[in-house]
Formats: C-alpha cells, sequence, structure tokens
C-alpha cells in the first residue's frame, strides 16, 4: 500500500472519464452520488456539501452492489473540491485497484453504459 498522495499534471486526465449517472454511494458516512468516473478516480457529490473535505485528505468511499448485495470499500485521496456545489474528484489508491471494474460491472449491470 501507498500513502503517497502526491499528484503531478502528468497525472490529470490520464484515464477517459465516463458518466456516474448518479449511483449512490457514501464518501465516509456521507451519502454521495456518482458524478463521473475513470480508471484513475471519481467525481463525486456529497449530499449536505462538501464542507470539511479538503484537497489531500485519505478518505474511504463504500459502494453498495445490488448485485450481491455487499458494500465495496475503495481508499480514496481528494484532489479537488467545489464546495459551493458539493462536489470532490478523488484519485484511487493503489489498494483500489478493482474499483474501476467493480464500477463498469454495477454501472452495466443497472443499466447505464460503462463503456
Amino acid at each position: 500500500m501507498t500513502n503517497d498522495t502526491r499528484t503531478t499534471n502528468a497525472d490529470r486526465r490520464q484515464a477517459l472519464r465516463l458518466p456516474g449517472d448518479a449511483y449512490p454511494l457514501r464518501l465516509g458516512r456521507q451519502p454521495a452520488r456518482l458524478v463521473d468516473w475513470s480508471a484513475k478516480g471519481i467525481g463525486l457529490q456529497v449530499h449536505g456539501g462538501a464542507g470539511g473535505v479538503v484537497p489531500g485528505q485519505a478518505m474511504t468511499v463504500s459502494i453498495h452492489s445490488e448485485l450481491t448485495n455487499g458494500v465495496a470499500l475503495f481508499p480514496i485521496v481528494i484532489r479537488r473540491v467545489d464546495a459551493d456545489r458539493g462536489i470532490i474528484g478523488a484519485d484511487f489508491l493503489e489498494d483500489a485497484e478493482g474499483a474501476p471494474d467493480f464500477l463498469a460491472q454495477l454501472l452495466l449491470a443497472s443499466g447505464e453504459t460503462a463503456s
């Protein structure tokens, strides 16, 4: 596991962003919805706002699977915060290597396009 939360300009937007179509999830204990996602990270809109969330902060996103009725937990690091709209951008940490595949399967099963 790496705790390195640094980013470079070369890291930004290397992966194609796909629509999240408001899939429900949680950021820590706060309910949120998926705005968009890629192989490297996610965009979320946090219900009730993103107050207290700051760039560089390590957090966990939890995603409920309607297929298995289980919850997957993925470590992320916050990269961008738009407090006015309650939207954050986050990168998956190394231990979240299965997150993009998990999201793709969930969105396909829920009738959303994941490619």
